[in-house]
């Protein structure tokens, strides 16, 4: 029995950091007095080892900050607003409090340039004597709601591959002739398992025997439940027991399928509870400490 847990071996999958690439479609009106903003973004380093890989759906909320009166993002005076309110004939912006600040955008993970649509269109201010008056990008992903400068993410279970682009300068009005580009960058560790035996079991008390992943759990994990776009801070859930999707197959000598992509709090020392099934008798190899895989 002293080998067994040495033949289970796990090996853990670290994620990479990506970025992303887009240009800007209107999708909901077209203001005639107003410039549109237009971005530029790549998606670069995404492996396969990665959560986000190429051909990855990814969605995001691309948000706009005009800078206050000392040329940086105005945080205080930022308002939550998704969509453009056009007045007169229904055609202009009347003033910069009409404007869509949030947009959601949904694009593919690509290693070169592609172009996706953002809902709603943002624009440079408009009102008199703001043309070169600076506006500033950030981009989260995935998608959530805003409140302030906080964007709340519907959902906690661990396999949202959260990013965050910090601040852009997208210039004004008048001073615009390169568009921004938005980095996002990973904000979590990415944990994905392998298990095999390290050994055939011949000599040991499971020789002949059916050997089998049952659970694989993640002690303590904590995973985002917000972001703060004006710093790039992320708050986390209270840390809880997290199972992992996968690797539930007879382990050989062959690593089986990895499993399901689980992303947690960036943390040395990550313990996991190995469930194991001996022809039907359960064994639990608690407090294992998950090394890197190269």
């Amino acid at each position: 029995m002293k080998k067994i847990l040495s033949m289970a071996a796990l090996a853990l999958l670290m994620a990479s950091c990506s970025n992303d690439d887009e240009n800007v479609k209107n999708d909901n009106g077209e203001a005639t007095n107003a410039v549109a903003i237009r971005i530029s973004q790549k998606v670069a380093g995404v492996e396969s080892k990665a959560a986000v890989t190429p051909g990855t759906k990814m969605q995001a909320n691309i948000i706009m900050v005009d800078a206050g009166n000392d040329g940086n993002p105005d945080f205080a005076a930022f308002t939550a607003k998704t969509e453009n309110t056009l007045g007169g004939s229904g055609t202009e912006l009347q003033q910069d409090a009409n404007r869509a600040t949030v947009a959601t955008t949904e694009f593919e993970a690509k290693t070169a340039a592609a172009t996706i649509t953002l809902t709603p269109k943002l624009y440079y201010p408009v009102e008199t004597g703001s043309s070169t008056k600076k506006t500033f990008l950030f981009g989260v992903s995935p998608m959530g709601g805003v409140n302030g400068t906080i964007v709340t993410f519907a959902q906690t279970d661990g396999l949202q591959d959260v990013m965050y682009a910090e601040k852009a300068d997208a210039g004004s009005k008048d001073s615009h002739a390169s568009g921004p580009e938005l980095t996002f960058k990973h904000k979590t560790t990415q944990l994905t398992f392998v298990a095999k035996l390290s050994d055939v079991l011949t000599g040991s008390d499971w020789n002949g025997k059916k050997v089998t992943v049952k659970s694989i759990v993640i002690q303590s994990a904590k995973v985002p439940a917000s972001l703060n776009f004006s710093s790039g801070t992320v708050s986390w859930t209270d840390g809880a027991n997290l199972s992992v999707a996968g690797c539930n197959t007879e382990l050989t000598t062959t690593a089986c399928k990895p499993s399901v992509p689980v992303m947690v709090q960036p943390t040395s020392g990550i313990k996991v509870n190995l469930e194991l099934s001996v022809d039907g008798d359960i064994k639990w190899y608690n407090n294992l400490t998950i090394q890197n895989s190269t």
